[in-house]
């Protein structure tokens, strides 16, 4: 099903944000410190004070919340994400890698990047049943990804000076450490791998010409983004208003292209709202909840902000329906609106998204019940 497309443009400088609903991380000591067996995030303890983590399953963004992960260690002062630079699940499996896109989300949020490698995995145990190639439980090279923690540690420069320094001069010799540590796994598994020259044409394509990278990404991720808003998805709750691209920029002239569920035009003011719909459960999971404050944090940070060559006034707005929902409300609200509906609800979140809406600039929440 088609629906209208609007296009915006906007410039964003810096990202601040509070994560009200950001969970006590686990603590580890950097010497006991084991990137596979580690919580999906945490912090690690280190003798002069302490970083926090988080760590990505698949360098693609929507592959088991790495947003929701990410929203979780907003708070510390200095944060890093573990992400591979390439997964390949076996030649009937998926094939991943990083998008240059991913590295400009994290510049934003002044996030280090360690970019990492699978050097083991399993057959997948249903690969003989079904005749499939696919491999499973794949683990991180774990003293690789130390070596890049312990570097960060005594890297005074910012988490954007790091990545696009990583991204330079480290980027090919990672990528090809994961296509020969593939090429092992394969060897040992007896699982057929996708082709290694496609893989290793892209990687001279990199190698020849940096920008190359960067050129393949965007292009990826604008041809994804347009893709993503021209269909309206079958477990959507999508009622309100048009789908919308967002080609956002920074001081550095990198570019981002984004997409929003919705944008409603509401008098002389624009919505950008990320909507979470509860097919199953009574409300939206929490790691949903966090997927969608951490899309809106950067929406919510734009400076400016056009249609066409027209500035507009917007705001950034979470709608979270659900199955047992009763009545409505719309947050920031009046502390007796909000403990009504709380006592209607007994939806422990709720009081945290209060602080949400609180703390931050321009981010709003509605709950509503599911129609």
């Amino acid at each position: 099903m088609k629906q209208d497309v609007l296009t915006f443009d906007g410039f964003v400088s810096n990202v601040q944000y509070t994560a009200c609903l950001a969970g006590k991380l686990p603590e580890y000591d950097f010497g006991d410190f084991d990137i596979n067996k580690a919580k999906p995030c945490g912090k690690i303890i280190v003798p002069d004070g302490s970083v926090a983590y988080s760590k990505w399953v698949s360098p693609k963004r929507t592959r088991s919340y790495p947003f929701a992960r990410l929203y979780d260690i907003l708070n510390a002062p200095k944060r890093i994400t573990v992400i591979p630079v390439l997964k390949d699940e076996g030649v009937d499996g998926d094939l991943d890698r990083i998008q240059f896109s991913t590295i400009s989300w994290m510049n934003l949020f002044d996030i280090y990047i360690v970019l990492a490698y699978y050097e083991s995995a399993i057959r997948n145990s249903r690969s003989g049943q079904s005749g499939r190639n696919k491999i499973s439980k794949q683990s991180f090279s774990p003293d690789f990804v130390e070596r890049q923690i312990l570097d960060i540690l005594k890297y005074k420069n910012s988490a954007l000076h790091w990545n696009f320094n990583l991204l330079e001069t480290s980027f090919v010799d990672i990528y090809r450490k994961a296509l020969d540590s593939y090429q092992a796994i394969s060897e040992r598994t007896g699982v057929k791998m996708h082709d290694r020259k496609a893989q290793e044409e892209y990687l001279e394509k990199v190698r020849a010409n940096f920008e190359d990278f960067k050129n393949f990404s965007l292009s990826g991720s604008k041809n994804a983004s347009t893709r993503e808003v021209t269909v309206v998805h079958r477990y959507e709750y999508l009622s309100d208003g048009s789908k919308a691209r967002f080609n956002v920029r920074n001081y550095l002239g990198g570019v981002y292209y984004l997409t929003a569920d919705e944008v409603i035009k509401e008098g002389d003011r624009y919505v950008i709202q990320e909507s979470k719909n509860s097919t199953k459960g009574p409300f939206p999971s929490l790691d949903d909840i966090k997927d969608g404050l951490f899309k809106l944090a950067l929406f919510s940070n734009i400076d400016v902000l056009l249609l066409g060559d027209q500035e507009i006034n917007f705001t950034a707005r979470l709608k979270l329906t659900g199955r047992d929902v009763y009545g409505t409300l719309s947050m920031p609200c009046s502390s007796c609106e909000l403990d009504q509906f709380i006592a209607e609800n007994r939806l422990k979140v709720i009081r945290g998204l209060y602080y949400e809406c609180l703390h931050n600039k321009r981010i709003q929440i509605h709950i509503a019940p599911n129609q």
